[in-house]
């Protein structure tokens, strides 16, 4: 088996897209840059909201009871990304605890809002968690 060490890889087409084509006679393909999350962060949504963690989030807002607005440091490319959030209660805590994509704004290429719900009546959580997928600009 070989090893390949690097610091950097570039492709070479507009996008500056990476493709890996792995298994026998070239069987499975898979884009990189496509198969990335762009943004991610972990956020403590109950009393001050506060990121735990976050990679490309540049502020966490609290919108409403159980919405919260997370912010872009770099833009996607549209407002067509894949946007996934997701939440919890502390231990000990009961209740099926949803979060959506918040309908009552669309997102835009820099920042979008969850709402944390219990049948449909937000409510703050301790644990929310938020993703997004696409392009960036």
């Amino acid at each position: 088996m070989s090893t390949l060490r690097t610091n950097a890889l570039e492709g070479v087409d507009a996008k500056n897209s990476i493709t890996i084509v792995a298994g026998a006679g070239n069987i499975t393909t898979t884009n990189v840059q496509e198969g990335l999350a762009k943004a991610w962060c972990s956020l403590n949504g109950t009393g001050t909201i506060a990121l735990r963690d976050s990679f490309n989030i540049s502020s966490i807002t609290d919108a409403a009871t159980g919405q919260y607005t997370s912010t872009l440091s770099n833009v996607m490319a549209n407002a067509s990304y894949c946007f996934q959030g997701t939440s919890g209660f502390n231990v000990g805590s009961s209740g099926d605890i949803c979060t959506t994509l918040n309908t009552d704004s669309d997102p835009t290429t820099s920042a979008a809002k969850s709402l944390s719900h219990v049948g449909g009546t937000g409510n703050d959580v301790s644990f929310v968690f938020h993703s997004y997928f696409g392009d960036l600009a």
